[in-house]
């Protein structure tokens, strides 16, 4: 056993130490981390501030103590008996709570978890952390003692990752394909799941009779958490087979809800929206269209819509949107067949609404899902089972 106490006490910051019963051998009774791991979720809705958080709230949600039961009852693994693994979690920067669902899900294994989150968290995931930690000191969360710690440290001290890597027998990498890469290089033997640089796209067909209120909400409930940096939220919208007037009402309706949607933009992301457009039209060539098609100045900005932005584009193709990097921009483009949509290994998540029924496009992609369901998780994600991983 490698004593991570002992790891340089200046270069980590222990948000939750490793406790005696940590390093103890034995497994927690699986009804007891249940119990616990439901009662974490009783516990933050009781939280007045999560309420500031819709991201905060929606796990609250899914691991309410009836939804587990269904997501356990669905999966294949037994997770009720088995040998205590050990798993280390590296948290994203820019995905506040993703790392809460892995971590979560491997406890509900039995699994003994560190989970390093990084310097540059923001304050979704540091209100998870302190919350978690104190709920771990309440008689509910006590079964959750010794099976998680939350470490911070510079991602720069890689044998603090070394050290964690040698420990577990299991690493999950939230992060970037160069983050990714440059983990993967410590370490190398140790088995890993990772999920890298993704991008998702939503596809949206109106007719006159559409309830342009309960989609624009929708869409919204896709693109505004995580400021439309998760791998999961649009960065690209489709307009199928729909109508210029009825695409400008639908934008129309954007900007009447935007007006008192809760949302982490601001006037920085505005000039990073027209830096991101100007960086993809001088590296992709890209073309900017009117409603009519007409091309656009290359120089054009971005229209406005309250604190996003959009701009139509004549084609769009998966290197446009692997290096489309958020802050609340809209790609948007005219198709007649979802078959037009160039769908590549980088797409996660098709978000949906059309006025027949679905049918997904030719070509690789993850899943397709209904919009304003596209951040919600899935124990299976990215193609990847968490259950069945954390279970072997």
């Amino acid at each position: 056993m490698i004593h991570l106490v002992n790891l340089n006490q200046a270069q980590v910051d222990w948000h939750i130490q490793p406790s005696n019963r940590f390093f103890e051998e034995a497994p927690v009774l699986h009804e007891d981390i249940f119990d616990s791991v439901s009662g974490f979720s009783a516990y933050l809705f009781k939280q007045v501030e999560s309420k500031q958080y819709p991201e905060i709230v929606s796990l609250a949600f899914w691991f309410r103590h009836a939804h587990l039961k269904q997501v356990l009852g669905e999966s294949k693994s037994d997770i009720s008996q088995k040998n205590v693994n050990r798993v280390f979690h590296i948290a994203p920067a820019n995905v506040d709570t993703v790392f809460m669902y892995s971590l979560l899900l491997s406890v509900l294994c039995g699994n003994k978890n560190i989970v390093r989150i990084s310097q540059r968290s923001g304050d979704v995931t540091k209100f998870l952390v302190a919350h978690l930690s104190q709920y771990m000191r309440s008689p509910k969360g006590a079964a959750l003692v010794s099976l998680i710690s939350v470490i911070e440290y510079d991602a720069q001290h890689q044998h603090v990752t070394e050290q964690l890597s040698h420990w577990c027998g299991l690493r999950v990498v939230w992060g970037g394909d160069s983050a990714i890469a440059s983990v993967s290089k410590i370490a190398p033997k140790t088995p890993q799941i990772c999920f890298p640089d993704r991008y998702s796209v939503a596809v949206l067909q109106l007719d006159n009779e559409s309830n342009v209120a309960s989609i624009a909400n929708a869409f919204l409930a896709d693109l505004l958490p995580f400021t439309q940096q998760a791998c999961s939220s649009p960065k690209a919208l489709y307009w199928l087979n729909t109508s210029n007037i009825n695409q400008e009402k639908f934008w129309q309706q954007i900007e009447l809800s935007l007006a008192s949607a809760t949302h982490q933009f601001g006037i920085s992301h505005k000039v990073e929206q027209h830096l991101l457009l100007q960086r993809l039209i001088s590296s992709f060539g890209i073309a900017l269209v009117d409603g009519s098609g007409n091309k656009l100045a290359t120089f054009a900005r971005p229209m406005n819509i309250g604190p996003i932005a959009r701009c139509k584009v004549k084609t769009l193709t998966p290197n446009v949107l692997a290096n489309h990097s958020g802050y609340g921009l809209v790609i948007e483009k005219e198709i007649e067949s979802v078959d037009e949509i160039d769908c590549s290994s980088k797409l996660q998540t098709i978000s949906y609404r059309t006025l027949n029924e679905w049918h997904s496009p030719r070509g690789e992609f993850k899943r397709a899902v209904p919009m304003g369901k596209a951040l919600e998780f899935a124990p299976v994600w990215d193609g990847v089972d968490l259950l069945q991983s954390f279970s072997q």
